[in-house]
């Protein structure tokens, strides 16, 4: 194996350690948890999963790599351990001793294969049941504006998925038993959330008027593009049978309702994009665990141009990032005139499994 730098691998341990130890735990992945334990034991595996890009978070990128060659029928025992690749067949096997040393063999039978993977993609994911937390806020900023249409902009949208809310169907479980729903009630995609705390979510309208809608992000996925629906599935957790699930049928959706996503960076092309919604409509730009992705120069640069912009009309953001305690915070700017003030509507589960209205 070459060599890196300890800075390099200093850097993958830790995505290593937060994923492993964290992230895999708190989402329910006792095999990735698994893997990254036996990972922080392996120098050669770390060496070699530093090949990812520095900017990509190496844990994801590994895992994915492997998942996508076991979703596309690579035969190799491991697959028993996966839960969505082996579901029509059998119950999967849970992790043990076995598993580690699967996963190394499996990773250097593979290895150019996997190197070309986690040199070459980006981890790009599509939580559609984060809509869940969206929903509520866009109900707001529709009352607020006079329950104008919407023109909505999706900041990194990936496959796109998020941006077609309206056409699915909503559940808000609260803690008396009790529930609300919204939505399309004969979509095939079918969310539910945990409602938590004491102030009650925004009134939900019957229906909204959208105007129009649009997304942008760097490397978008297409819908109709077999392979990167498999790249898209391959970066959720293997256990999270109901995600992918929900992933296919929104999918599905997307293809039958095409909306145009511009391919390219945020700061570049927004400008065309702002100018080219409605008048007639609120202007609604969101972000979802994207933002944080951007540079903090970069950021300050985003909120200059929306500022410039909302002199000729107001624009609401909204933003759903995570925070260092582990779960999300759900935030709208709303500039015009030049400025913007900012307000804490809610916390949220970062996969949209519970929300927490706090306005």
């Amino acid at each position: 194996m070459s060599s890196q730098p300890s800075s390099d691998l200093d850097q993958v341990r830790a995505y290593f350690r937060n994923f492993g130890l964290k992230q895999a735990p708190e989402n329910g992945s006792p095999l990735y948890h698994a893997l990254s334990v036996g990972v922080l034991d392996d120098p050669d595996m770390l060496r070699f999963a530093a090949s990812c890009p520095p900017s990509q978070p190496s844990a994801n990128l590994l895992f994915g790599a492997v998942h996508y060659l076991l979703l596309g029928g690579v035969r190799h025992p491991l697959r028993d351990f996966y839960p969505d690749v082996v579901a029509s067949e059998k119950t999967p096997s849970p992790p043990s001793k076995k598993t580690y040393p699967l996963f190394q063999d499996f990773v250097w039978t593979h290895t150019e294969t996997i190197r070309q993977l986690i040199t070459t993609r980006l981890v790009q994911t599509n939580v559609v049941r984060r809509t869940t937390c969206l929903l509520p806020v866009f109900a707001q900023l529709a009352r607020e504006s006079g329950n104008q249409p919407l023109s909505m902009i999706e900041v990194g949208s990936s496959a796109g998925l998020n941006l077609h809310w309206d056409r699915y169907y909503h559940r808000y479980e609260y803690p008396s038993g009790t529930s609300r729903t919204w939505g399309d009630k004969n979509s095939a995609v079918r969310l539910s959330t945990q409602v938590r705390g004491t102030v009650s979510l925004p009134p939900l309208p019957e229906e909204f008027r959208i105007a129009w809608r649009t997304g942008i992000d760097i490397n978008p996925i297409g819908v109709t593009d077999a392979d990167a629906m498999r790249w898209l599935r391959a970066l959720i957790f293997p256990e999270h049978l109901e995600r992918h699930q929900e992933t296919e049928a929104a999918a599905r959706i997307a293809r039958d309702h095409p909306v145009p996503i511009v391919t390219g960076d945020a700061l570049s092309h927004l400008p065309d994009l702002l100018a080219q919604a409605p008048q007639d409509s609120h202007l609604c730009l969101y972000a979802s665990m994207v933002l944080y992705q951007l540079s903090p120069e970069a950021r300050k640069q985003l909120w200059r141009m929306l500022a410039t912009f909302s002199v000729t009309r107001p624009i609401s953001v909204i933003i759903l990032d995570g925070v260092p305690e582990g779960w999300a915070q759900l935030l709208i700017r709303d500039f015009k005139n030049g400025a913007y003030t900012k307000r804490h509507v809610a916390a949220a589960h970062a996969h949209g499994r519970w929300l927490e209205w706090r306005e």
